[in-house]
């Protein structure tokens, strides 16, 4: 949850998540359900899952720009590793 929101306020924008978190064990567990009848369709499936967990950015400008700026580098240095 504190990446969520920590993405949220440098991003400065609203972030989703999943209600469950486990998506691989969610989407294999979906599958099984639409293939068995339990659910007619995918759409079902995902209406049964519940509203995504939202974030809202809360930290003032002032304080997000240099943690702002870290995040730049963070993202630079990553794409070096791909």
């Amino acid at each position: 949850d504190w990446l969520m929101g920590f993405q949220a306020a440098v991003a400065g924008v609203p972030v989703r998540r999943p209600a469950l978190v486990e998506t691989t064990a969610l989407g294999a567990a979906g599958l099984a359900g639409i293939a068995t009848g339990l659910w007619e369709s995918a759409a079902d499936f995902l209406a049964a899952q519940g509203e995504p967990r939202r974030f809202d950015p809360t930290v003032e400008a002032e304080r997000i720009r240099p943690l702002r700026v870290e995040w730049g580098r963070a993202v630079r240095a990553a794409v070096g590793w791909a």
